[in-house]
């Protein structure tokens, strides 16, 4: 354990129709030198919906609830994809709580393809309920693979199956991430002022490396690195490799 690391509390934010155990990869590697938490987001998994505002604002509160539980003074924020999303809207809001960011596979706008993509899925299960977010899930999580593992996408696609319970759930969270369309977060990531590190699959056809690039331009000093082969699941495909990226950045920029 070195100075940077001891102590320090890392919190996993993870992505659409996933739940907490989607970082099982991570732990060993991320438990030795810090204190992990990992928690279901609002509407997957355990955690209830509620009275959900689809709004990406909304997660970021339900996140400082948890860090403000959790007693540990500022904290690190690795997030995927939406995750990812959470963890920016969280440092912009409450920056007093954040030593740093680590965004995989993120966005911060959502263009015209990423409208189409949810306004697609919101009115599939609106209309079918949880089946026709099953058939949505089991397809959305072959795309998020690029290296070809069989039995790597079939983990994955039970995993996301059974984060999503409540319909309602997912409806709240693909409106928060299409709002992203009308209310981008970009013009405000300048006044991020804490270590950023950015990483993007080479192969991702959800949040492309561009969407990644955007990112790490926008925050000040970030730091953006692409994954050769890596799809939108790299933290599956590579799990040493991102593990390996997060700790390194972590101790030599959390003084």
């Amino acid at each position: 354990m070195t100075d940077s690391t001891a102590n320090k509390t890392v919190v996993l934010i993870h992505g659409l129709s996933e739940e907490r155990s989607v970082w099982s990869r991570q732990l060993a590697s991320l438990q030795r030198p810090l204190n992990v938490v990992c928690y279901d987001v609002r509407g997957f998994g355990t955690s209830p919906v509620g009275g959900g505002t689809g709004n990406v604002g909304q997660m970021a509160d339900d996140l400082a609830q948890i860090v403000s539980a959790q007693g540990s003074g500022p904290v690190w924020l690795v997030g995927f994809s939406m995750g990812g999303v959470i963890a920016q809207r969280f440092a912009l809001d409450f920056p007093e709580w954040v030593l740093g960011l680590v965004l995989i596979a993120s966005s911060c706008t959502v263009g015209r393809p990423g409208q189409a993509f949810f306004n697609d899925r919101i009115e599939r299960a609106a209309s079918g309920g949880l089946e026709a977010i099953k058939t949505i899930t089991m397809g959305d999580a072959s795309g998020c693979f690029a290296l070809g593992d069989e039995a790597l996408v079939e983990e994955y696609r039970q995993l996301r199956t059974a984060a999503v319970t409540d319909v309602d759930g997912y409806l709240n969270a693909c409106h928060a991430m299409l709002k992203l369309a009308d209310e981008p977060m970009m013009p405000e990531l300048g006044a991020i002022d804490c270590p950023t590190l950015v990483l993007a699959g080479e192969h991702d056809p959800y949040c492309p490396p561009r969407a990644s690039e955007m990112i790490a331009g926008a925050i000040p000093g970030a730091e953006f690195t692409v994954l050769p082969d890596a799809g939108h699941c790299m933290h599956w495909e590579l799990p040493e490799r991102v593990n390996g990226l997060i700790l390194e950045f972590i101790q030599r920029t959390g003084h």
